[in-house]
């Protein structure tokens, strides 16, 4: 989780990152409804050009990694969606997504085209619940509070075997238009 640290201190961070294996880019293109025309970002004119056209349109970000398809959507929440997750991971594919922003904080995990995990981290062993679906790798110190960000990332590498390079957030990458 050290590795992660630098997400913990990432306050105006607020976005979706999926892992998808099992899919071509294209594939993910499609199932997250991108447009065909294709700008190079980086995460920051990435989120300034979402932030500008928040209400118009939404944005993804693509990076293939190996047999994986890593989505960053700043300030965006299509990959938080359990249909493009079933979808996706559809016949025999993984998806995994974490989302989080100053409002909310959802981990969203689909195998074969079913929803296997679907919990906000932050009510783990309280008494309100995590939410729909508290996979069996979760336990109650998996997510420590003050290192929430970092221990998500943690988990999207131990669920998906893919370490994030926080180098994807300042490295120009294919950027698409998505409905809002």
């Amino acid at each position: 989780m050290n590795s992660y640290a630098w997400a913990d201190t990432a306050y105006d961070l607020s976005w979706t990152l999926a892992v998808i294996q099992g899919r071509t880019e294209d594939e993910v293109r499609a199932g997250y409804g991108a447009d065909q025309e294709v700008s190079k970002l980086t995460f920051e004119q990435a989120n300034a050009e979402r932030t500008e056209h928040l209400d118009d349109y939404g944005l993804v970000q693509f990076k293939a990694v190996d047999d994986y398809i890593v989505v960053i959507e700043p300030n965006g929440w299509v990959g938080n969606a359990p249909e493009v997750a079933r979808k996706l991971s559809s016949p025999t594919g993984l998806f995994f997504s974490v989302y989080w922003s100053p409002s909310g904080h959802q981990i969203l995990q689909a195998t074969g085209g079913q929803i296997t995990g679907r919990f906000d981290p932050t009510f783990i062993g309280l008494p309100a619940g995590a939410n729909d679906m508290l996979p069996g790798w979760v336990g109650d110190d998996e997510f420590d509070l003050e290192h929430l960000r970092s221990a998500s990332l943690a988990a999207v590498e131990r669920q998906t075997g893919l370490a994030f390079d926080p180098a994807w957030l300042t490295d120009p990458l294919p950027t698409y238009r998505v409905s809002a």
